[in-house]
């Protein structure tokens, strides 16, 4: 004789409801967190500053998949730079469930780095973000 599970029925399960994405202010500066709170919009934009100002492995406070993981071994000229820019982006963003894609790639090549712009896509309307990475490391 085999168990049977029991079923479910709809009148029986909870409605799933959607979380706030409520934060505090981080000022630029890094010196500072603000008594104001984002939400929305504005606590992604804030979100995707941070994670990709945070090296992934090197603070215990993070998971594992937070972050963003670079290494420049191996790594030689404007389209490989490129290309693994775009996917170590995209690695560091993608794992937060409220960015549902990142796309239009831009790259400004410098002597020290390179300033990368893109387009981040969320539950809360698109907006277009930069970031600068120092090639020299």
């Amino acid at each position: 004789m085999i168990p049977q599970g029991a079923l479910i029925g709809e009148e029986n399960q909870d409605e799933v409801s959607v979380l706030p994405s409520l934060t505090y202010v981080l000022h630029a500066s890094g010196q500072r967190i603000g008594r104001l709170q984002l939400d929305g919009k504005e606590a992604v934009k804030q979100a995707v500053y941070k994670a990709l100002s945070t090296r992934r492995y090197e603070h215990l406070i993070y998971s594992t998949d937070y972050g963003m993981e670079w290494s420049w071994e191996g790594v030689s000229g404007r389209s490989m730079v490129e290309s693994e820019l775009e996917r170590w982006i995209q690695e560091a963003l993608l794992p937060d469930d409220r960015i549902s894609e990142v796309t239009a790639f831009d790259f400004v090549h410098e002597p020290d780095g390179v300033k990368v712009s893109f387009n981040v896509a969320t539950d809360f309307g698109s907006f277009r973000q930069e970031t600068e990475v120092n090639i020299n490391v």
